[in-house]
């Protein structure tokens, strides 16, 4: 995430003619572009990083289910429905 907001920085100075970023190359200003495609694309699954989150996502959803199937159910209202 670093990578990108840092490309947008970047990109954002050199559109709005900000010295010294304004005479880069555009390659440059594409460097942290290219390095968070390489990391998301390349070194968050060889880490295992991608499924790590996906299974913390899923443990977090049981639980939240369990929760909510341990709760008591409303009881049902009787009578006229509106106060």
């Amino acid at each position: 995430m670093i990578f990108i907001l840092l490309g947008v920085l970047l990109l954002t100075l050199k559109l709005g003619g900000v010295h010294p970023v304004s005479d880069w190359a555009w390659f440059s200003i594409a460097v942290p572009f290219l390095m968070a495609i390489i990391w998301f694309e390349v070194v968050e699954p060889l880490l295992g990083l991608d499924v790590k989150r996906q299974q913390m996502v899923k443990r977090k959803f049981e639980a939240r289910m369990l929760e909510l199937d341990k709760k008591k159910p409303r009881r049902a209202r009787r009578g006229f429905p509106f106060k």
